[in-house]
């Protein structure tokens, strides 16, 4: 291990301290979800991505095993990559997924993911109180605190939101498989090319 000991509350801190060395934005499609200034936080992911336009004079870096683009946390923060993938390994080591979406202070409004396969993975950090994740069940809404461990649901079949977060700062990864990454990718691993890009 390089990273991180195997003791999720350990872990937890550690996490805490790496994210704090990251510039939080919001991407647009998550800008359109919520306004939150970047003094404050943001909501960005990580991985990626099929969409090669960053803006009207960038696209974003390619890469080459997969043909897919990486995202620009990705291209600016390229030791995240072995960082969430050895935390990955200790505290979820049967989840598979290829994009991380990275959120800081961004208390996300009801809604669903529908282009996410599976279920996801979120984990919480911080000193925050509030924040707790709320997810509509047909028996009803259950809370949540993904600070004490990791929380597995299926976010494209359950609406799901943040409560407001009341004081501190919470930071939140969303480990997830998107299903047009995913298609690409199994593509790939088909015409049996090398594919040296894989989170798990």
């Amino acid at each position: 291990m390089n990273y991180f000991t195997g003791d999720w509350l350990s872990d937890n801190a550690i996490m805490f301290d790496f994210l704090e060395d990251v510039h939080f934005y919001s991407g647009s499609e998550r800008r359109r979800m919520l306004s939150v200034s970047e003094k404050v936080g943001g909501s960005m992911l990580y991985g990626l991505t099929w969409k090669g336009y960053l803006s009207k004079t960038k696209n974003r870096t390619i890469d080459p095993s997969t043909g897919l683009y990486k995202t620009k946390v990705m291209d600016d923060y390229p030791k995240l990559a072995e960082i969430f993938k050895e935390f990955a390994e200790l505290h979820f080591p049967n989840h598979v997924w290829e994009q991380v979406q990275m959120n800081k202070n961004f208390p996300c409004p009801p809604h669903t993911d529908s282009s996410n396969i599976t279920s996801s993975i979120l984990c919480c950090f911080g000193d925050y109180e509030g924040g707790e994740t709320s997810i509509e069940y047909p028996v009803g809404i259950q809370s949540f605190n993904p600070r004490l461990r990791p929380l597995s649901f299926n976010g494209a079949k359950y609406k799901h939101w943040v409560e407001p977060i009341k004081s501190g700062t919470r930071y939140s990864l969303v480990f997830f498989s998107n299903s047009s990454v995913r298609n690409i990718i199994e593509k790939k691993k088909k015409e049996k090319k090398n594919i040296s890009f894989k989170y798990n």
